[in-house]
């Protein structure tokens, strides 16, 4: 079956006219294969559903350019499919003998939309890529994928994404201690701080099979200089300072052939650039300088090289470091005036954000004119209004730790992590297991009296499964992690 153009529409714009043509077979550019931790292809991300050609039939057009037929239309055999006028609520089978799949709707009426073929397939018989239940009501509705993996993470445990929320830092001594979170997904990654040994790699790879769908995020600070964890095995790098000296050019080879060697560790996310403009209080020579310009110019080299060795990078310090009146590790910093940080601190944030798909790290900064005496690390005003809104970075955000003297000298971890969720944080950096645990069950506490909104949790796991790579879709109702049992004779396979 040839692709049409290689153009992305929304499910309105590919609809029939009504005067006999047919509606354009859309699919998207494809993007590298990605492969699961096994070799095996990873399933693929759907962007869109579309009719098929001659209007008969719906496809999935997965973000990589793939092609998956769910169905064909039962009356008319040739015609456009059925308009839906209604939210759909469930699905069902054909009578025997028929074939058909069925939507059932809101209104109480239904729908044909497709044949499941001869096999329905259930648990853990679905192929790579098989669409979830859930995920083909939302789909034949025309929703979006950004729409539909949301979706789908609200439809896993409540453990599984308040764990997504969080990430303990620990030693490499220590790893063996979280086989337990890992295994109950009650953490979403972990920060390896300390010195490492040639063995790390072993005791990563060990957490990761107890963690099994829902991978852990391993990362560390690899920024080179003093903050620098696994010099001793792949390596020193020049402080971000030095870096200045060679060509952003050769910044992109050195910064993705350092990722490359930290993927073959197990890591999978770098707590570097540290694009601060200047260098401030904590700071010092791990900033490449007091130019904006030269800030954008050298973190974004960074960020493209981590990205391209298959490391994601987490830009720090947001909102700006480089001029603060303190070190946040031992107390709360103030910045200039938020007028004053949008003319210099603001200008490699900005640019990485509209660029590239790093990550951003929050730090414990009072911004006057912006957070009211909080650190931005707790600022629903810093990260859901300056950062997300006005910057529109909708990627990953990360707070700095959450165990600092910035934070420790007001708030418990407890305290600590629901504010930064709340104010719109995906993943929280705390301490210790104790301090995980701790945060784990002020989250679960928070959420059960409407302390905290369900879809502010269920926005900050999707964004951490989508760090991750993992699609939510392939996750309902496998292993215990969804909280409704989305399979039963009268439901299409899913």
């Amino acid at each position: 079956m040839a692709a049409g153009p290689l153009v992305l529409l929304p499910p309105a714009a590919a609809q029939s006219t009504g005067e006999g043509d047919a509606p354009p077979l859309v699919t998207v550019a494809p993007e590298p294969t990605n492969t699961g931790s096994d070799g095996a292809p990873a399933p693929p991300r759907i962007a869109v559903v579309l009719s098929g050609p001659g209007g008969v039939g719906y496809w999935a057009i997965g973000v990589d350019g793939s092609i998956e037929p769910i169905g064909t239309t039962i009356l008319p055999i040739i015609g456009e499919p059925p308009e839906i006028h209604s939210d759909v609520t469930g699905a069902r089978l054909g009578a025997p003998g028929a074939l058909g799949v069925w939507l059932l709707l809101a209104d109480g009426s239904e729908v044909p939309v497709g044949d499941p073929g001869p096999t329905v397939l259930t648990g853990e018989e679905r192929p790579v890529g098989w669409l979830s239940g859930v995920a083909v009501r939302q789909l034949l509705s025309g929703a979006w994928r950004t729409d539909v993996d949301r979706w789908c993470t609200s439809e896993l445990s409540l453990e599984v994404r308040i764990g997504q929320t969080i990430m303990t830092a620990l030693g490499e001594r220590s790893l063996g201690f979280a086989v337990e979170e890992a295994r109950d997904r009650r953490i979403g990654g972990i920060l390896l701080v300390g010195p490492v040994t040639e063995h790390v790699w072993r005791r990563i790879a060990e957490l990761q099979d107890f963690a099994g769908r829902i991978p852990l995020i391993f990362a560390v600070d690899e920024e080179g200089g003093r903050v620098q964890r696994l010099a001793g095995l792949i390596g020193r790098l020049p402080t971000a300072a030095s870096q200045t000296q060679r060509s952003p050019a050769e910044i992109v080879e050195q910064a993705a052939d350092h990722a490359r060697k930290m993927v073959e560790l197990g890591f999978t996310m770098n707590f570097a650039p540290v694009v601060d403009v200047g260098a401030g209080e904590g700071i010092g020579d791990r900033a490449f300088g007091d130019d904006p310009d030269v800030v954008t110019d050298y973190g974004i080299a960074t960020v493209e090289g981590l990205s391209a060795g298959g490391v994601m990078p987490v830009v720090k310090h947001f909102p700006g470091h480089g001029g603060a009146s303190a070190d946040t590790h031992e107390e709360l910093a103030s910045t200039a005036p938020l007028a004053q940080m949008r003319t210099r601190d603001l200008i490699p944030f900005a640019a990485v954000v509209g660029s590239t798909d790093a990550a951003v790290m929050v730090g414990h900064l009072n911004v006057p004119g912006l957070t009211g005496g909080l650190p931005a690390s707790l600022s629903p005003a810093a990260i859901g209004g300056l950062l997300r809104d006005e910057l529109g970075h909708s990627g990953l955000v990360v707070t700095d730790s959450l165990v600092m003297g910035a934070i420790r000298s007001r708030w418990s971890v407890r305290e600590a992590t629901l504010l930064a969720v709340a104010a719109g944080a995906d993943l929280a950096l705390v301490g210790d297991l104790a301090s995980a645990a701790a945060a784990f069950a002020e989250i679960e506490a928070a959420v059960s009296e409407n302390r905290l909104s369900l879809e502010r949790l269920d926005d900050a796991a999707t964004n951490v499964f989508r760090a991750k790579d993992v699609y939510a879709c392939t996750l309902v109702g496998r292993d215990g992690l969804g909280r409704t049992v989305l399979y039963d004779p009268t439901l299409v396979g899913r």
